[in-house]
């Protein structure tokens, strides 16, 4: 009885974990942080980013959002309907990532992370864009992706940086330790 009880609160905190997410690195490499300064131009340039759920357990879903820039630690915010797919999608799987592709470049970034509903009313006002009201008449539908992201993936040809010349295996930059 004891094993069983020790098994299930051992599952119990392991998933806790895997939602959670860890402490963003303060001892990046001078090449990390290039390539993050880098990837925030790139970021910068493409303004819109496309964000892919799990719709389950064989099918993504993808759609374009306009993102609020990144913050200091790649938090990235969004606004949505909080009846749309998207937030049923993340309540059922957090785990999202988010494409930022710069076709001028061309370049692209890619960030994995996790993703949790926010329903805050002075973030909802923080992160709000007037361009919206059509889409939210009252605002009453209106929630926030809060997007915290663990890993960056990136590839910049006209900053020098193509990737691998055998596996065009991309730059990686892990975030959170």
């Amino acid at each position: 009885m004891k094993k069983g009880v020790l098994i299930i609160f051992m599952l119990i905190v392991s998933c806790q974990q895997a939602g959670e997410t860890k402490p963003f690195r303060k001892n990046f490499t001078p090449e990390e942080l290039k390539l993050m300064r880098i990837s925030r131009n790139i970021i910068w340039q493409a303004y819109y980013a496309v964000l892919v759920t799990h719709a389950n357990k064989r099918e993504m879903r993808t759609r374009i959002m306009e993102p609020f820039p990144p913050d200091s630690t790649f938090t990235v915010w969004f606004g949505t309907n909080r009846k749309s797919r998207k937030v049923k999608e993340i309540g059922k799987n957090p785990y999202v990532s988010v494409f930022y592709f710069d076709r001028n470049a061309p370049a692209y970034v890619s960030l994995y992370g996790l993703a949790k509903i926010v329903d805050d009313p002075g973030l909802k006002q923080k992160y709000w864009r007037k361009a919206w009201a059509n889409f939210y008449p009252d605002r009453k539908n209106y929630v926030l992706i809060k997007f915290v992201p663990y890993r960056i993936e990136m590839i910049s040809p006209s900053q020098g940086l193509p990737g691998d010349s055998v596996t065009w295996k991309p730059y990686v930059i892990r975030l959170r330790k």
